[in-house]
């Protein structure tokens, strides 16, 4: 079968020496799904890909596609979009978790224009830096399960879709019951039937809930930079991400090598005494 002369937007996901001169590169690109390149030559003093091949970049690549062959030679690649994420060590780290997370979900030849464009905006809320890179990277992570069809339920029920009020509304800091194994916040009957069941229920802070829920809705949506939604201190970001990461790691069956430094410190959320952690 003969070659076929392909042309798209790309995000770079992984990068690996390969010969002395040349570079595999790891694409995810908007309308080809993933895809494996060889860069013949592009550690030469003339070479076609100079400074073209950089993470983080918004690329247009072109190959020469062929059916059955592991590595298509890249025959062009162009800057969309630079970005400067190397500046700053937050952003940098918050970048990488971007693009393993999306190198989990792509696949070879399976288009993949919503995650990609949720890529590009999460890479370009980071390199703006208008907001915290914890902020940019949960709504991200919230906006790539739903891409996936994995959204936790955070505000009801995510058995039954009726309302899942705090179990004690009274309490100094209300929680709700919540399993990363039924989808996420739980009325109280539905948590019973769950753990009658074998599934994992735990108890969540309804304020970390609430905020999470804030910021998925700000990831289905364009918005202003005057719209971001309530703001949150580091601490109560790190308490959303700390849901959110986990409930990927759990759907994920992995975890990321992004987020080990991360999930490797106890559930910021766990009740104080008397009470199941939540997962």
């Amino acid at each position: 079968m003969a070659a076929v002369r392909l042309r798209d937007q790309a995000l770079l996901l992984r990068r690996f020496p390969y010969g002395e001169s040349s570079l595999v590169v790891h694409a995810l690109t908007r309308d080809h799904g993933r895809v494996h390149l060889l860069a013949k030559g592009v550690y030469r003093p003339k070479t076609p890909f100079y400074a073209a091949l950089d993470l983080f970049d918004t690329l247009e690549l072109e190959w020469s596609a062929r059916a059955g062959r592991d590595l298509d030679p890249l025959a062009g690649a162009r800057i969309l979009e630079r970005r400067h994420l190397g500046r700053d060590l937050p952003r940098y780290e918050a970048a990488v978790c971007v693009l393993e997370l999306l190198g989990m979900a792509a696949r070879p030849g399976a288009p993949a224009p919503r995650l990609f464009d949720l890529g590009v905006r999460a890479l370009d809320e980071l390199d703006e830096g208008r907001e915290p890179p914890a902020r940019a990277l949960v709504s991200f992570e919230l906006g790539f399960l739903a891409a996936l069809g994995l959204a936790p339920a955070l505000t009801t029920c995510a058995a039954c879709g009726g309302d899942a009020p705090a179990l004690e509304p009274d309490a100094p800091s209300p929680r709700a019951a919540f399993s990363a194994g039924a989808g996420g916040r739980l009325c109280r009957s539905c948590a019973e039937e769950a753990r009658a069941a074998g599934r994992r229920v735990g108890t969540l802070p309804v304020a970390v809930l609430g905020a999470a829920a804030d910021l998925a809705r700000d990831a289905l949506r364009e918005r202003a930079a005057d719209d971001r939604g309530p703001a949150l201190d580091p601490a109560g970001l790190d308490n959303v991400r700390d849901v959110v990461a986990r409930f990927l790691e759990y759907h994920l069956e992995a975890r990321p090598k992004s987020y080990r430094a991360f999930l490797a410190s106890p559930q910021r959320n766990a009740p104080r005494r008397g009470a199941t952690a939540a997962r």
